[in-house]
């Protein structure tokens, strides 16, 4: 409909004017009734492909409209062709095409006005020459608007992608730590139990609920995590924080785990729950690769330069050797936990085993 309007409405207007002149000036010519009414017909024709070729359309308009001044017979209708070929010209790009075809046709018509018999009063010259110019300006302004409203579409869509992204990555991290954690936790207890089976089945049976409690905590951050993904209003189990960390370092049962807690005033949600994720790998790593037999978590609240509420320094130092690996998964999970909040990931590797160090800013909170 939209590509139809222009086209009937031009022919209706064009077409009818014509059709009126002649009948008014009651010229019995063949000749010049044939040529009249191809003029008026070739501009709301040419507008039938004025999406695909907006250039060349505006052309044809043009030409077709100073053609009409040129050999009408009688003054005509407004030229409503040439008007919706140079704005859509415009408006889909084709300015080169427009700018030529307007200039070539008003010039055109200046110069074989005077011997066509056309009376070029002024007046007339300036009249035309600005409702050109407006008809320009027209437009320019709608190829404005419309490119203006493509960049900002584009924006938005680069801003959902962006945060999609975003949260694919933290999803990936989450399920990551999650997964990482919990398989290792029951492949150690696991192992103990098939050791332990005959020798001291109680022990094997502890290991084994161990499994199931593993298990079944795991499930439970897996669904809320995947509900996440699915829209869910709310997770199935909150988010993880600093008062979970103790419970987290009782089900580590394959190295001692010796927890120092000085932290005080309130901290972020987001603050805490990089924190347990970062503790949570950390204590990953050293169960599966340090072959370690203590580590030592340490939490503290420092007042240091880097923002006015100070910032939570998260410390896991254990006593093997291997422990985290920088091109690891796990490693870039928490180095993308501390770097989202402002802060600082690192890892130091020596003769006396591991540690790693992030500091986690008070000051700013994301998601």
């Amino acid at each position: 409909m939209r590509l139809w309007l222009p086209v009937v409405l031009s022919l209706f207007v064009q077409l009818g004017g014509v059709l009126w002149a002649l009948n008014r000036l009651g010229t019995p010519d063949a000749r010049v009734w044939s040529i009249a009414i191809a003029v008026a017909v070739l501009g709301p024709a040419a507008l039938i492909a004025a999406r695909r070729l907006p250039g060349p359309v505006a052309a044809i308009t043009v030409a077709a409209a100073a053609a009409d001044i040129l050999l009408a017979p009688a003054p005509q209708g407004p030229p409503l062709a040439m008007i919706f070929g140079v704005i859509l010209g415009l408006v889909r790009g084709a300015r080169i095409w427009v700018y030529v075809a307007l200039m070539l046709g008003w010039s055109a018509v200046l110069l074989l006005g005077g011997s066509s018999g056309l009376d070029w009063h002024p007046a007339r010259i300036v009249g035309t020459t600005l409702a050109v110019g407006i008809l320009i300006v027209i437009g320019e302004s709608i190829r404005h608007r419309r490119q203006r409203a493509r960049e900002r579409w584009q924006r938005i869509r680069e801003q959902r992608a962006r945060a999609e992204r975003e949260e694919r990555v933290k999803i990936a991290r989450d399920l990551h730590d999650v997964i990482a954690h919990s398989l290792s936790q029951i492949s150690v207890q696991a192992g103990v139990g098939l050791h332990l089976m005959d020798a001291q089945p109680d022990q094997a049976r502890s290991a084994l609920e161990h499994i199931k409690a593993t298990s079944k905590d795991a499930l439970d951050e897996v669904r809320g995590v995947l509900g996440m993904l699915r829209g869910d209003d709310a997770p199935l189990t909150p988010a993880p924080g600093l008062d979970d960390i103790a419970e987290l370092t009782e089900t580590i049962t394959a190295v001692d785990v010796l927890l120092e807690q000085r932290t005080n005033g309130a901290i972020p949600e987001a603050v805490q729950q990089a924190a347990y994720r970062i503790v949570q790998e950390s204590l990953t790593n050293v169960v599966r690769h340090a072959h370690a037999t203590t580590a030592r978590v340490e939490l503290r609240h420092s007042h240091g330069h880097r923002d006015a509420r100070g910032e939570l320094v998260v410390s896991i130092r254990d006593d093997g050797r291997g422990g985290a690996r920088e091109s690891g998964n796990g490693v870039l999970g928490m180095r993308e936990r501390a770097e989202l909040l402002g802060g600082t990931l690192e890892i130091a590797t020596g003769a006396e085993g591991t540690t790693v160090t992030a500091h986690l800013p008070l000051g700013r909170e994301t998601t």
